[in-house]
């Protein structure tokens, strides 16, 4: 099992482009975006692991993520918390699709970080109430045994 498999960051993605209100977005809508889903994200966490544990998670997403899109590096905090992305909209080098599918994946990573440690039925009820959606997908396959 991979870490955030392709349905997680499909839907991740999608949710992505959805927070930014527009069908087309530019790297600026992206940033805003982002640090909203990350925002509350962090503060859905934040009560139930501490401001710690939950900034620790958010810096290993960014750090997973950044293996395959090297990029994140020089744009996201690496010391801090990495929910603060100004300097994305000034990357010009990622086409925005580049930039969708990174930011897509430290948002990605941080659920599948967390359904390895707690478990997708406990993290998926949260990403929902953190982000108001209604559908997340099972990243696990169901036995019907």
């Amino acid at each position: 099992m991979t870490l955030s498999p392709p349905p997680l960051r499909r839907f991740v993605r999608r949710t992505l482009v959805d927070a930014t209100g527009v069908a087309s977005p530019d790297r600026a809508q992206l940033a805003t975006a982002f640090d909203q889903l990350c925002g509350r994200l962090h503060r859905q966490l934040k009560p139930l692991f501490g401001s710690t544990a939950v900034t620790a998670l958010f810096v290993r997403a960014v750090h997973v993520a950044g293996a395959d899109f090297a990029w994140l590096r020089d744009v996201l905090p690496s010391d801090q918390d990495p929910c603060a992305s100004d300097r994305i909209a000034l990357a010009g080098d990622p086409a925005i699709e580049t930039v969708e599918e990174g930011l897509a994946a430290v948002l990605a990573h941080n659920i599948g970080l967390l359904n390895t440690l707690i478990g997708e039925d406990m993290v998926l009820p949260l990403v929902q109430q953190a982000w108001g959606v209604v559908d997340t997908p099972r990243t696990r396959e169901v036995s019907h045994e």
